[in-house]
């Protein structure tokens, strides 16, 4: 198995800020410990939760939607956390810079 089928990345999986929603999907075997960073929590499986999200320091960046999609039943087949979050730009940047404080994450390419 190559690096890239273990990764967990990140994306942007919306049109680019400034929106009214964005959507920032984190897929592989680590998106759970990212949404446990964010928002300390995972969601019942396919089911829309309203959370905080925090940021690299701990300070409240939005009041978004989570959602978690456990492995194999998911889009990509495995597990998959995703974030309905504000579409402005200091939100959007707020939440990709916590994600790359998470170890073994990355953006996607």
């Amino acid at each position: 198995m190559s690096n890239a089928t273990r990764d967990t990345i990140y994306a942007l999986s919306s049109g680019r800020p400034p929106a009214a929603i964005a959507v920032v999907r984190i897929s592989g075997p680590r998106a759970g410990v990212a949404l446990n960073a964010l928002i300390g929590r995972i969601p019942d499986p396919r089911k829309a939760a309203l959370a905080r999200i925090h940021g690299r320091d701990g300070e409240i960046v939005d009041q978004a939607l989570a959602l978690w999609f456990p492995g194999p039943q998911s889009e990509t087949g495995e597990d998959v956390a995703e974030l309905q979050l504000h579409g402005g730009h200091a939100v959007v940047a707020a939440v990709f810079a916590a994600l790359a404080q998470v170890d073994d994450l990355r953006p996607a390419e």
